[in-house]
C-alpha cells in the first residue's frame, strides 16, 4: 500500500474515532455493533439450541418449541441480533470495496432471521383427513392447543393459547382465564394425561328416556376389559374398535347371508385347497407362517401379522376374510388335520371368505343385537351372516360372544332411562388413544367456585357459578382456509410380486372460496400438492403444500395429508443465497490496490 493509501486510511479511522467521540448516536451504533454484544447474544442462542436439541429428544419437540423456538424472549434475542448484525456494517461507513462480501454475509443472515420469524409467527403445519365423496373441508387441523370460552355478556367465542401438558396447571398454581366482558374467570387447578368417560344409567321420565344396557366385554387370553354402553336413543351402536358390531333396538333383527362363504385351506408352499368360490380374492401365507396377505386381481389389498388376525374380521378385495385356524406343521392324522410341531415345516391356515353386499358394506362382521325388557336382556350374536347364539340374561350375568375368548357381562339394564357419563383421570384402554384434560371450575366476582369438572381435549361443556353459564371448549386450533379440498381418489399402487407400497397417490381438487375456481392436483410420495400452485405462489412461499402423511390400508377411501404454509420462505431463500454470495466474494474476490 503506497503513502496515500496509508493517509487514507489512517484518516478514515480517525474520521470513526472521532464520530465516535463526538456524537452519542454513534456511540449506541458503534455499542450495539460491537463484538462484546454479538458474543453474549451468539453464545446464548447457542446455549439455547443446546437445551432445545436436548429438550427435543429426551422429553418432546413441543416442549422445545414452547419454551425457546417460540418463546418471546428467544425471538426478542433474535431480532437484537439482528440489529446487531446491522449496526456493525454501519460502523464501517462509508463502506470501501474490500467491505462488500462483509456487508452482503450480514444482511443476508439479517434477511434469513426474518424469513424464520415470519415463518415461524404467520406460518403453521397442520394436517387434514380427506374421504372420498365426503364434502369439501375447508379447515385444517395444526398442533397448538387452544381453549374456546363463549362468553355470556355477547355470546361470542373466545380463543386463547392453552397446553395444560406443559403448563400443567394444579392446586398450587391454578391457570386462570377471564371471561371477556364479564368479571367472571375460569380457574384450572388439575390435569390428567388420560381421562376415561365412564357411563351411566339414570332412570328417568323425561322425554329423552328410552331403553339402556352397559355390557363388559372381556378377554383373558388378550388381557383387555372395554366397557360399552348402549342407548337406544342416545347411543344405540358401537362398533367395537372396527372388530364387531353392537346394536341396541326395539327387535332383534333377522340376519340373512350376504353370499355364499368360501372355506379355503391356505398352504405357504403349496396351492391353496378351497370348498365354494369366490372369485377375486387371493389369500397367501408367508413361508414361516407369520404373514398372512389378502389381494384382489387389481393388486390392492394388504398384508397382516398372522397372530393378530386370527378370528379377526378382515375386510379386503370386496370380500370378508377370517382366519379360523393355524397349523406350524401340517399334516393330516385319522382323516383330520394336526400339526405334528411346533416348527413352521409346512404352515397352512383355514381362511373362511364372505364377498361383501354389492354396496359394500362390511355388515358380514360379527355383531351382537340386543332388546332390552323392562329389566331382561335378549341378545343375539351373529357372524358371517349367521346367527351363532341368542339368549335371556340380566344384570350381573355373561354370555359369551363366540369371538375368540371374548365374553359379555350385563353390568346394568333399564327400560326407561338417560345415559350420562362421569369423567374422571384413568389408564386409557390398550385399544384406545388417551384423552388429556384438565378440570375446571367458574368463579364469580365474589371470589365463590361452581363445582369443578373436567374438561376432555376435543370436548365442549358447560361451566357454572349457580347464576351464570359458560361453555369451554379445549382442543387443537382449527384454521381456515381461503379454499376447499376434497378428495377424488386415492391410489397406492405396489410393488410387483410383492405387498410393498411403491407410492402413494392423493388426487384431490382445489376450490376457490371467492371466485369458486377449481383446480385438481396429485399429492405423491416426495411431491406434494400445492395451491394455488402458480410460480409466483411458489418463488414467494405464498402457497399451501399438501404432502401423504398417514393412510389406512384397510379403508383407501380416505387418507391423511400434512399442510404446510411458510410465508417466509423466500426470505429465508434470499438470505441463504446472499451469505453464500458473501462469503464466496470475501474468500476468493480480492480487490487490487489502486497506486499513484
Amino acid at each position: 500500500m503506497n503513502q496515500k493509501s496509508k493517509m487514507t486510511a489512517a484518516g478514515r479511522k480517525r474520521m470513526i474515532e472521532e464520530r465516535r467521540r463526538s456524537s452519542s448516536v454513534w456511540r449506541v451504533i458503534h455499542w450495539l455493533g460491537s463484538m462484546q454484544l454479538a458474543l453474549i447474544l451468539l453464545a446464548t442462542i447457542a446455549l439455547a439450541c443446546a437445551v432445545a436439541t436436548f429438550a427435543e429428544s429426551g422429553f418432546s419437540a413441543k416442549i422445545a418449541r414452547a419454551y425457546i423456538y417460540k418463546a418471546p424472549w428467544f425471538q426478542l434475542w433474535l431480532v437484537v441480533l439482528c440489529i446487531n448484525l446491522f449496526a456493525v456494517t454501519i460502523t464501517r461507513w462509508p463502506w470501501l470495496r474490500k467491505h462488500t462480501g462483509f456487508i452482503i454475509t450480514h444482511y443476508g443472515i439479517i434477511i434469513l432471521l426474518v424469513g424464520a420469524m415470519v415463518g415461524m409467527n404467520t406460518g403453521f403445519e397442520g394436517n387434514v383427513t380427506l374421504r372420498k365423496d365426503a364434502p369439501p373441508i375447508s379447515r385444517v387441523v395444526t398442533s397448538r392447543s387452544v381453549i374456546q370460552l363463549e362468553s355470556p355478556a355477547d355470546s361470542y367465542l373466545y380463543i386463547a393459547a392453552f397446553d395444560a401438558d406443559l403448563a400443567k396447571p394444579s392446586a398450587k398454581r391454578p391457570r386462570q382465564f377471564p371471561v371477556p366482558g364479564t368479571q367472571l374467570k375460569i380457574v384450572a387447578d388439575d390435569y390428567a394425561p388420560s381421562l376415561l368417560r365412564e357411563p351411566k344409567l339414570v332412570a328417568s321420565e323425561n322425554a329423552d328416556a328410552a331403553p339402556g344396557a352397559l355390557l363388559r366385554i372381556h378377554s383373558a387370553r388378550m388381557g383387555q376389559t372395554h366397557d360399552i354402553a348402549l342407548h337406544a336413543k342416545s347411543q344405540p351402536f358401537n362398533d367395537f374398535f372396527g372388530m364387531a358390531e353392537i346394536r341396541i333396538a326395539a327387535g332383534l333383527p333377522k340376519i340373512e347371508p350376504a353370499g355364499p362363504t368360501e372355506t379355503r385351506m391356505v398352504f405357504a408352499k403349496f396351492a391353496p385347497i378351497s370348498e365354494g368360490g369366490t372369485p377375486g380374492v387371493i389369500v397367501r401365507l408367508s413361508e414361516d407362517g407369520e404373514k398372512v396377505s389378502i389381494f384382489g386381481e387389481d393388486g390392492h389389498g394388504a398384508a397382516y401379522p398372522r397372530k393378530e388376525a386370527m378370528n379377526q374380521p378382515l375386510t379386503e378385495a370386496g370380500a370378508t376374510v377370517v382366519i379360523e385356524k393355524f397349523w406350524p406343521d401340517f399334516s393330516m392324522k385319522d382323516g383330520r388335520p394336526v400339526s405334528v410341531s411346533d416348527q413352521p415345516n409346512n404352515p397352512a391356515i383355514l381362511a373362511r371368505i364372505t364377498p361383501l353386499p354389492s354396496e359394500g358394506k362390511p355388515h358380514q362382521r360379527p355383531r351382537l343385537d340386543i332388546r332390552v325388557d323392562n329389566d331382561r336382556l335378549d341378545y343375539q350374536v351373529a357372524r358371517a351372516g349367521h346367527v351363532t347364539a341368542t339368549g335371556t340374561v340380566k344384570a350381573g350375568e355373561s354370555f359369551p360372544l363366540g369371538w375368540a375368548d371374548w365374553t359379555a357381562e350385563v353390568v346394568s339394564v333399564s327400560g326407561a332411562s338417560a345415559l350420562v357419563h362421569d369423567v374422571k383421570p384413568g389408564a386409557a384402554h390398550v385399544m384406545e388413544a388417551p384423552v388429556p384434560g384438565f378440570r375446571a371450575a367458574l368463579e364469580g366476582p365474589d371470589g365463590r367456585r361452581g363445582p369443578a369438572r373436567w374438561v376432555e381435549s376435543g370436548e365442549v361443556i358447560g361451566l357454572t357459578d349457580g347464576r351464570n353459564v359458560v361453555r369451554i371448549g379445549y382442543g387443537l386450533e382449527t384454521r381456515p382456509l381461503p379454499f376447499s379440498v376434497r378428495l377424488v381418489r386415492f391410489d397406492v399402487p405396489r410393488d410387483e410380486g410383492a405387498e410393498t407400497p411403491s407410492n402413494f397417490l392423493a388426487t384431490v381438487e382445489f376450490q376457490d372460496a371467492k371466485t369458486g375456481a377449481t383446480k385438481t392436483g396429485v399429492a405423491k410420495m416426495n411431491h406434494p400438492a400445492s395451491y394455488p400452485g402458480t410460480l409466483l405462489a411458489n418463488i414467494t412461499g405464498f402457497n399451501y403444500k399438501f404432502s401423504q402423511a398417514e393412510w389406512n390400508p384397510r379403508n383407501l377411501e380416505e387418507t391423511t395429508l400434512q399442510v404446510l404454509y411458510d410465508p417466509g420462505w423466500l426470505l429465508k431463500w434470499i438470505g441463504s443465497l446472499a451469505i453464500c454470495i458473501g462469503i464466496a466474494i470475501q474468500f476468493y474476490w480480492k480487490p487490487k490496490s489502486r497506486h499513484s
